[in-house]
């Protein structure tokens, strides 16, 4: 039986084709958790919506069932996370006037070369200029007013997914610095929306909300949405991006690199204060005024996707049941991958890269390309390690997200970085992170975590016959990334 005094915090977190709520008692440990997919649109031109109401009606239901077995008085705060760049404009009644732009979405290709051509380079732009890409709400935003005067006419707020759910469960309109710092549309130096840009492009700074600490309260809960009666004392935080929320989990300082396999592959660094890589898009972390971290995050835009990818579309069945198999062929499968299925954002900046097999003969077989398959994926986030931070070596990395539960992947890993490669066998994911920061409110500090480490180290051996591979695989791609831009030169 737990102690009267116990605290509970929930932590909530809008993936981009799930929504998971997890409770939390004050020791950290999961009382309850709760997760439900869902479907976005796709459309043949690449366009990716969804209507924010989805996120709302699974979040209210979630919360529902949470405290129809936990006492609300005894939940102390609610952090909040999700997708970062998904965007949601709302009308003055705070209702959407169209789908939400998912931060997957390809339309914007013409706009961003349009900003880039448009907006003067100087200390105050150069950030913009740098992470400006297909699916960003500054992007969003222009194609909306460009495309849909009648719908840019009502708009009123824009929001990310995560401050839409938290506006629908405090009435409050916010933001924090991650995504504001990762919208295209906010000055990194000054920390405030940019002047500059919003007056060459004339969009009004109402539309943007104010910027606060991932760790401030944005109102308390509004009970009356999951059917309670009473006065709410329960704090909903600020919250931040799910990748900020992911190094929060796992308590990530300033040491090794995590590598999250989710959706997309993603490469986090935590800097110091001051520290801003050249690659990578730079994102300002503040928890609190006295936590004021740089989170460097480099993406892969397809990252354990290619396995559901590969699964389900193209050999109809669960690639990761062959994990056994597949995994005594480590170091002599011929075949490469170029797993860009998604395009580009970080290294390459092509939006139309697509995904490609090498080095195929009449031996090869299905084993070789679902090996190949991983591979790809591992030799794409090495090299995204190695130009974010080439002045700098690791003798070891965290790999998180769904795919660090895979069996064969943590042993790839190991041997195409040549690190060791440590999986945590609690889950500490972006929900817990976001959790972590209804903690840091009530606390001022954040909870001191156990974190029970398996560790998969390099062989000598394989590692070399990788590092072989790699530079075959780095040939492969740089021919393909030139053909794609003389392609794209000569259109």
């Amino acid at each position: 039986m737990k102690d009267a005094t116990v605290e509970y915090f929930i932590g909530i977190d809008i993936g981009t084709t799930s929504i998971k709520s997890v409770v939390y008692d004050d020791a950290f440990q999961i009382i309850d958790q709760k997760n439900k997919k869902y479907a976005y649109i796709i459309n043949e031109n690449g366009w990716t919506e969804i209507d924010p109401s989805t996120w709302s009606k699974i979040v209210l239901e979630q919360l529902r069932e949470i405290f129809s077995i936990i006492s609300y008085q005894k939940v102390k705060g609610i952090g909040i996370t999700g997708q970062m760049h998904t965007t949601v404009f709302l009308d003055s009644d705070n209702q959407p006037v169209r789908p939400a732009i998912m931060w997957n979405d390809k339309r914007t290709g013409d706009v961003v070369e349009r900003i880039k051509a448009q907006l003067p380079e100087n200390e105050q732009t150069k950030n913009i200029l740098k992470i400006v890409s297909t699916g960003s709400p500054l992007a969003n935003l222009i194609w909306v007013k460009e495309h849909e005067p009648d719908y840019y006419e009502r708009l009123d707020k824009l929001l990310i997914a995560k401050d839409y759910i938290r506006l629908v469960l405090t009435g409050e309109w916010a933001t924090d610095f991650c995504d504001a710092s990762t919208s295209s549309l906010f000055n990194v130096h000054k920390k405030e929306w940019s002047r500059e840009l919003l007056e060459m492009f004339h969009l009004p700074s109402t539309l943007l909300p104010k910027v606060q600490y991932a760790s401030s309260s944005a109102g308390n809960l509004n009970l009356a949405l999951v059917g309670i009666k009473g006065e709410s004392q329960i704090p909903v935080i600020i919250g931040t991006g799910d990748n900020v929320a992911s190094a929060i989990a796992n308590q990530s300082k300033h040491e090794d690199p995590i590598i999250s396999l989710g959706t997309s592959g993603v490469v986090i660094l935590t800097n110091s204060k001051d520290e801003w890589l050249a690659k990578g898009k730079n994102i300002l972390a503040e928890i609190s005024k006295d936590d004021q971290r740089i989170v460097t995050q480099g993406a892969l835009q397809s990252g354990a996707k290619v396995i559901e990818w590969w699964s389900n579309q193209i050999i109809l069945q669960n690639v990761t049941q062959f994990e056994c198999e597949l995994e005594k062929k480590l170091g002599n499968n011929k075949v490469i991958f170029f797993p860009y299925l998604s395009g580009d954002k970080t290294l390459f900046n092509e939006s139309n890269l697509s995904g490609a097999f090498y080095g195929i003969d009449l031996t090869s077989t299905q084993n070789d390309f679902s090996l190949a398959v991983y591979e790809g994926v591992a030799f794409a986030i090495k090299r995204l390690i190695q130009e974010m931070h080439s002045d700098r070596s690791f003798k070891q990395v965290l790999l998180i997200g769904g795919g660090a539960k895979s069996q064969l992947w943590p042993k790839i890993f190991a041997n195409v970085l040549d690190m060791t490669i440590q999986v945590n066998q609690e889950s500490r994911e972006a929900s817990c992170g976001a959790a972590m920061l209804a903690y840091y409110h009530r606390h001022h500090q954040f909870p001191e975590l156990v974190t029970p480490l398996k560790k998969i180290v390099p062989e000598k051996e394989l590692t070399a016959k990788y590092q072989k591979k790699y530079q075959s695989f780095i040939e492969f791609s740089n021919v393909i990334i030139q053909k794609e831009r003389r392609q794209k030169n000569e259109t």
